[in-house]
């Protein structure tokens, strides 16, 4: 009986003290752990340096102004569902220069009648 408990023993060691679970916890855990010196510089210890930058600041500069005949203008931002909710803008309040939409950017000015 005590050689069967022997036996016994020797097959339940290796499941309680697996070595690929162990390494691999050791392995994730590093990956989160983050490197105090950065944490203080103010730099992320994760940070993807490949992601997209886009350039929609430059594309929508690319569009000319709209003139509107009114002192205000209403943009839907293309309409539809595509669009974004009814804005009201202000024009010619306080200088002549063209307002942008705060949702899609577009930049509208008064008509001037001569």
């Amino acid at each position: 009986m005590r050689g069967c408990q022997q036996v016994l023993r020797v097959l339940r060691a290796p499941l309680r003290h697996a070595a690929a679970p162990k390494a691999i916890r050791s392995v994730v855990f590093r990956t989160q752990v983050a490197n105090m010196s950065n944490i203080y510089k103010g730099q992320t210890p994760f940070e993807d340096i490949n992601r997209h930058h886009s350039d929609a600041e430059i594309r929508i500069a690319q569009v000319p102004v709209i003139e509107v005949d009114s002192d205000t203008a209403v943009c839907d931002g293309g309409g539809g569902a595509l669009g974004h909710p009814l804005e009201y803008i202000a024009l010619d309040i306080v200088s002549q220069e063209p307002q942008a939409c705060k949702y899609c950017g577009l930049r509208f000015k008064k008509a001037h009648h001569h």
